[in-house]
């Protein structure tokens, strides 16, 4: 596998915070929702973003 560049390195760390910060916050609308499906709608978008994390971190690996 080829080298990764610091620049490369930093987009990497900013884009698993981005994730990380929009996990936290949909699992936090979803405790707060009264509708059942707009609860599961944060949970499955809060999934997503978990799939994503996990991809970064394997990439990195």
């Amino acid at each position: 596998m080829a080298q990764i560049t610091e620049k490369e390195l930093t987009a990497i760390e900013d884009e698993l915070t981005s994730e990380q910060t929009l996990i936290s916050k949909m699992k936090a609308y979803s405790q707060m929702c009264g509708d059942g499906e707009l609860k599961q709608k944060c949970d499955s978008i809060a999934q997503k973003h978990q799939a994503h994390y996990d991809q970064l971190l394997n990439f990195l690996g």
